[in-house]
């Protein structure tokens, strides 16, 4: 699989082997193949790949989680969970993907607003009536 890296091609890798435990700050992608404990807030993309296990909240731009996360997520795209990957934890985003094979347990929150009376559109009793 092919890493999309930001604009001027900085990333940060957390390899296999590394365990971090803290805070992760920054504005370039991260990489997690390894473990993170603490907390990350990433301006970008945060991939976490099949050998990566995040125990952390995450705020990030959008996120790719082919390994595990527990904690509570919060992204201002889209997430994406592939087969085997998955989050224990909430979840809050405007775009989700849980791919065949992934799975959540906890809330997820799309952010999705309630129409207003005056949003032209069919009405609940249109809808029945057709």
């Amino acid at each position: 699989m092919r890493i999309n890296q930001d604009r001027d091609g900085a990333q940060t890798i957390i390899g296999k082997t590394v365990t971090i435990k803290g805070e992760i700050l920054g504005s370039e992608q991260l990489v997690v193949e390894g473990r993170v404990e603490g907390r990350i807030m990433i301006d970008t993309t945060v991939l976490i790949r099949e050998s990566g296990l995040v125990k952390a909240d995450v705020d990030a731009n959008d996120i790719n989680i082919a390994g595990g996360v527990v904690g509570n997520i919060a992204v201002k795209d889209k997430i994406e969970i592939v087969s085997g990957g998955y989050v224990l934890g909430d979840i809050r985003t405007p775009r989700l993907i849980i791919n065949d094979g992934a799975s959540v347990k906890g809330t997820i929150d799309m952010d999705v607003k309630p129409r207003s009376d005056d949003t032209p559109g069919p009405s609940k009793e249109s809808a029945f009536n057709s």
